[in-house]
């Protein structure tokens, strides 16, 4: 009896708690079955190597679904005749600055980003982050006339079959352990009329860790076609064995070097009110500064102090959301001292520091026993991120910039991995409207557990319920056993 019931109860809780379940989710629990049922389908076509008939194809050039970006901004192109004309990298090619709408709602490595016509064309674009750097590019060329002597100087010419590039630097490799061998390079148009670029020494010693070695001249700007280097023998004859000498080209490359200088954007803030605090033990004042969006990029931090003569020590935070979902500020290891002496200029106080992402940051400075100082205006700045287009047809306007899809995948354009470093004319500059909600946006549906989050606590109280009735109904059986147990017993003694 006992055992029939231990059985039956925890069965019939289990069919109570599918009925909830079921009643809950009502038509779309079978959606939910056909979706996984469909998945399941789909893996399956994918493992036998067929084409799934949904999946986006690079090769066909599948449009992605529009419907999957939250927002969207109409980028206002400037009229066509002002943009550039110049042939080559940099012809008709528009550009504009990412500003704080686009940093709110797009994914934090901007990789959402897409371009599309009036009718539905994506526009392949180049996004850069225009900090300073520098940049190596290595001219293509073709090698010819080498001529490698036993015992006099060693030549070889290369041809860069174009005079349109500027190049300013030759890196050689050649064999040979120790040496110091003077070199030539020289350059021409047609290579029979040849002026220097550089001369100096081709050198390479041995040492413990690794050689040392001097493989690359640099020279100014030149745009000649031809490039010739003559190495000649070592004044030392150090590489030359029985009157032969070993040593010989291995390669030789021109380098187009750039030193980039970078471009930084300056944004606004909304500074809030002093607030009195201490810090490290001492009196201080605390200032909390609204970047005004989300994930806004910065790398400096400047202040407009109104003060005639001070010398702070200040501190940064940025502000994070902890596990618990709550606000909280915490260190940048960002620290400084501000310092201005009575008749100075009146120039902006700042702080520098690694490129942090914040939607609020908060400046601390130390007061010890001074007035707090009286803060103005404070701005932030970054390295400007920049996006670099071709001119489409006047019929694909106007173009749309869509954002905020976190499931999308970087782009990786052609047109982005083939643009040049340095153009050979200044993109046409265009500009970004205020975001808004992209109309044919669907959102991707929520979790069962987010669609009916009290479905949970339902449940919950749904199990406590019948386990209590199990454990009530297991007690009452074992009393009763008990109880029967004993009856049994005392019949016994007192027959």
């Amino acid at each position: 009896m006992s055992g029939h019931l231990f059985l039956t109860m925890p069965a019939a809780s289990y069919c109570l708690l599918s009925g909830i379940l079921i009643a809950a989710a009502g038509p779309q629990a079978s959606s939910i079955d056909a979706t996984s049922a469909d998945e399941s389908v789909s893996a399956q076509s994918a493992d036998d190597g067929t084409t799934l008939p949904d999946a986006e194809s690079s090769e066909t050039g599948t449009p992605e679904d529009l419907s999957r970006w939250e927002y969207s901004t109409e980028i206002d192109l400037p009229a066509a005749d002002t943009a550039s004309q110049t042939d080559g990298p940099g012809k008709d090619l528009i550009d504009f600055f990412l500003v704080s709408d686009v940093f709110a709602h797009a994914t934090p490595d901007l990789a959402d980003l897409r371009i599309h016509s009036a009718s539905g064309l994506a526009i392949p674009y180049a996004l850069r982050i225009l900090e300073p750097k520098s940049v190596r590019d290595v001219v293509p060329a073709i090698e010819f006339n080498r001529n490698e002597p036993e015992n006099d100087v060693h030549e070889l010419t290369l041809d860069l079959q174009r005079d349109d590039i500027d190049h300013n630097e030759v890196t050689i490799d050649t064999t040979g352990a120790s040496f110091r061998r003077p070199v030539v390079i020289e350059g021409s148009n047609d290579a029979k009329d040849w002026k220097p670029l550089a001369s100096g020494n081709i050198v390479r010693f041995p040492a413990e860790k690794e050689p040392f070695q001097i493989q690359s001249f640099s020279y100014s700007n030149s745009r000649h076609r031809y490039v010739r280097i003559q190495i000649n023998p070592d004044p030392l004859a150090g590489d030359i064995v029985n009157g032969i000498d070993n040593f010989s080209i291995t390669s030789a490359e021109v380098i187009q070097h750039l030193e980039l200088p970078g471009e930084s954007v300056t944004m606004n803030t909304v500074l809030g009110t002093r607030e009195p605090t201490r810090q490290f033990g001492v009196p201080a004042s605390r200032w909390i500064v609204n970047l005004e969006g989300d994930n806004i990029p910065c790398n400096r931090f400047e202040v407009d102090v109104k003060d005639a003569e001070f010398a702070r020590d200040v501190s940064l935070e940025s502000e994070y959301v902890n596990s618990q979902g709550q606000s909280r500020f915490g260190s940048m290891g960002v620290y400084g001292t501000w310092q201005r002496l009575r008749g100075d200029a009146v120039e902006p106080m700042f702080l520098e520091f690694s490129e942090a992402r914040a939607k609020r940051l908060r400046i601390t400075v130390a007061d010890y026993r001074n007035k707090p100082l009286s803060l103005t205006a404070v701005r932030v700045t970054s390295p400007a991120r920049q996006i670099i287009f071709e001119r489409p047809p006047q019929s694909e306007l106007p173009l749309r910039l869509y954002l905020g899809n976190p499931e999308a995948e970087p782009a990786n354009y052609d047109f982005a991995r083939n643009l040049p470093e340095k153009l050979t004319a200044k993109p046409v500059r265009a500009t970004l409207k205020a975001a808004e909600i992209n109309p044919e946006f669907i959102p991707t549906p929520k979790a069962f557990t987010e669609r009916f989050p009290w479905l949970v606590y339902v449940t919950l109280s749904a199990v406590s319920i019948v386990l209590g009735t199990v454990v009530v109904g297991l007690s009452r059986t074992a009393i009763l056993n008990h109880d029967s147990s004993i009856a049994e017993q005392s019949e016994k003694l007192i027959a």
